[in-house]
């Protein structure tokens, strides 16, 4: 069946991290982020490093915990709060949330680099009209997520986007595709997810209805059986389900 839409997830499926910096390079720019931010703030700390690697260190693990749990998106702000209380650094949840976005070198800068077929693949779907939208899994949306998809040359013009953070829910979970597809007006039969991850992608769509496609990656999960799997972003281009769209 042809299909409407197009979700596309973001990481290592429109663009990748082969360039990133070292690890080394990200500490000494959180660290010098941070140490502006809290004096900003007004706030002595004898190493803004480890203020900086304390905050991150609790976001991850409470990422990790929802993703093992119940999927829904950890209050980042509350979670920096509490680990800089535990360093002594009294801020408000607005404050300790401002620091930790400070602290995260994302996009162009942290080595994030379209692949190469990416936005034309994207630029020649919706010229045969389909609808386009992402479902990723994010820790920060808003004007830093669509600055860093403007930066790396994926500002398409969305016609929706379904971030983790700002929807609630991470991938798999039911509620970040049906945004998706409630922003389109779309049925779960209109629609194919494209993504790298056999378990948040593929498995994450088909349990709504909505069809997925596999971007071929080192698979993380087992018994999983996408819809067909693909090595280059523009080998969709020659699915007979996406070609010319007509509304």
């Amino acid at each position: 069946m042809p299909f409407r839409a197009v979700l596309f997830d973001i990481g290592d499926t429109l663009w990748h991290s082969r360039g990133a910096p070292p690890v080394e390079e990200f500490r000494r720019l959180a660290a010098q982020r941070a140490a502006e931010e809290l004096r900003k703030l007004g706030v002595n700390h004898a190493d803004p490093a480890t203020v900086a690697r304390s905050a991150w260190t609790a976001l991850e693990d409470a990422m990790r915990r929802a993703r093992a749990t119940d999927l829904v998106e950890p209050d980042y702000a509350a979670v920096s709060q509490a680990a800089l209380g535990r360093l002594g650094i009294d801020l408000s949840r607005t404050q300790a949330g401002e620091l930790l976005e400070a602290t995260y070198v994302s996009g162009i800068e942290g080595g994030k680099s379209p692949y190469p077929d990416a936005r034309e693949t994207l630029l020649a779907l919706r010229r045969r009209g389909f609808l386009l939208a992402t479902v990723t899994n994010r820790a920060f949306g808003g004007e830093r997520f669509r600055a860093d998809l403007r930066d790396a040359g994926l500002d398409i013009g969305w016609d929706a986007e379904a971030v983790s953070v700002e929807v609630g829910y991470l991938k798999p979970h039911p509620a970040i595709f049906r945004f998706a597809l409630d922003r389109l007006d779309a049925r779960p039969s209109d629609v194919l997810m494209v993504g790298n991850s056999l378990a948040e992608d593929v498995a994450g769509a088909q349990a709504v209805g909505i069809a997925a496609a596999w971007k071929r990656s080192a698979p993380d999960a087992e018994g999983v059986r996408p819809d067909f799997v693909f090595d280059q972003l523009a080998e969709l281009l020659d699915r007979p389900e996406l070609q010319a769209h007509e509304p």
